[in-house]
């Protein structure tokens, strides 16, 4: 189409050009035939004047005369004629130029638009996005290099899940391979301090440090299954109704001792006619455990912690609250990401592997809720879950507040 233009508005000028050579012959042609019209008539006027042959110049003067007044005549129709050639030629060849500039500008314009979009959908992830390859000899170049740019990026980004899934696999053996023996180990050394008396007390210390030790791999090697799991796409959760008062009750149990030993208090408070949820018991009580244990860990002796349930609209609303050293802003936003652990200050040592807000954070989506933290340096933290609510039980005395004497 544009070379079409193209050829279109070269034969146009051509003409146009053409039209104006004309013109200007026609102009000479004129003017030569009418000085020889006059040098004629003063030819035949001497002639008249010299009254040799008046006849034939009187006629001579006549003719003359009128062959002037016919070039004119002539003359004018022919330029008339000229001049619509050419103003028709200019102005179909500046209708010509139009077209052609406006071809121009749609092949450049087409292929950068196509371009742009195809880039957008390639940052937002759509590795797939390709341009069609045309226009200019510029825009086609650069056309092809983003199509070629995008292959590479979807061969790598196939390459990197390849990869990961690869690690996902070797993660979930090797953790169940290690965890049977670590297991095993970790019973006989509870039998051997069941015999602490028959051992003297470095033996039992040494049993101690191994138990210790031993736990601490078990618990890692567990968080590694669940996240190994989550990022393969197989941590499976079974739900059921389970009713939320006793499963907060039952998490509160189990850290209660933990709490108690280091002179900490522990208040629970529950919203009387708490509804049902829909829930994997065991997985909402390991995330309630993991909550916990961390307040444990970062709280300082005598400090207190809260957990406190109600229902909220259509969800049931978990908050575990304690009076630690908060967590400062630049380290919150990042809290619920792998490997990541706050700072619990200096007077505080705290392990585990930076790993459990993240498995909680994978298993209260699976279950369709949500988790959040509110904290400030220095002003303690507030871990909220929100689980979608089932059926409500029927309003009953409200229990009773569990409080650490």
């Amino acid at each position: 189409m544009t070379i079409g233009f193209a050829i279109a508005f070269a034969v146009l000028t051509g003409l146009a050009v053409i039209g104006v050579a004309r013109f200007l012959q026609q102009r000479q042609d004129y003017e030569n035939a009418t000085a020889r019209s006059y040098r004629h008539e003063i030819v035949a006027r001497n002639h008249l004047a010299e009254e040799r042959r008046p006849a034939a110049a009187r006629a001579t003067i006549v003719s003359e005369q009128r062959r002037r007044q016919a070039l004119r005549d002539e003359i004018s129709s022919e330029t008339r004629d000229t001049a619509l050639l050419v103003g028709a030629g200019l102005i179909a060849g500046l209708t010509g130029a139009a077209l052609l500039f406006t071809g121009l500008i749609s092949s450049m314009r087409r292929p950068l638009e196509d371009l742009v979009d195809a880039s957008g959908q390639l940052a937002g992830g759509g590795l797939d996005a390709r341009v069609k390859v045309g226009g200019l000899s510029e825009t086609a170049t650069l056309g092809a290099a983003f199509n070629e740019m995008a292959e590479e990026l979807q061969r790598r980004a196939g390459e990197r899940d390849q990869l990961d899934r690869m690690k996902d696999e070797f993660v979930l053996t090797a953790s169940h391979e290690l965890r049977s023996p670590l297991t095993s180990v970790q019973g006989f050394a509870e039998l051997l301090l069941l015999e602490r008396e028959r051992l003297s007390p470095k033996q039992a210390e040494t049993v101690e440090v191994i138990l210790d030790n031993t736990r601490h791999l078990v618990r890692l090697l567990n968080d590694l299954l669940d996240l190994a799991r989550s990022d393969a796409g197989r941590l499976t959760i079974r739900p059921e109704p389970t009713e939320a008062a006793s499963l907060i009750e039952d998490a509160v149990r189990t850290m209660r001792a933990q709490i108690d030993a280091r002179g900490q208090t522990l208040h629970l408070e529950i919203e009387p006619g708490l509804p049902w949820v829909e829930a994997d018991r065991d997985r909402i009580r390991q995330v309630l455990v993991n909550l916990l244990t961390n307040a444990n860990e970062y709280c300082p002796e005598g400090a207190g912690i809260e957990v406190k349930a109600r229902h909220i609209d259509a969800e049931v609303e978990i908050d575990v609250i304690d009076g630690g050293p908060g967590i400062p802003e630049q380290q919150l936003e990042h809290i619920f990401e792998r490997f990541t652990r706050g700072d619990a200050g200096e007077t505080q040592r705290v392990g585990g592997t930076g790993l459990g807000l993240a498995i909680s954070k994978s298993l209260i989506e699976l279950h369709g809720g949500t988790i959040e933290a509110e904290s400030a340096a220095g002003s303690g933290s507030t871990f909220r879950i929100r689980l979608p609510a089932g059926a409500v039980l029927e309003p009953e005395a409200p229990r009773a507040k569990l409080e650490a004497s």
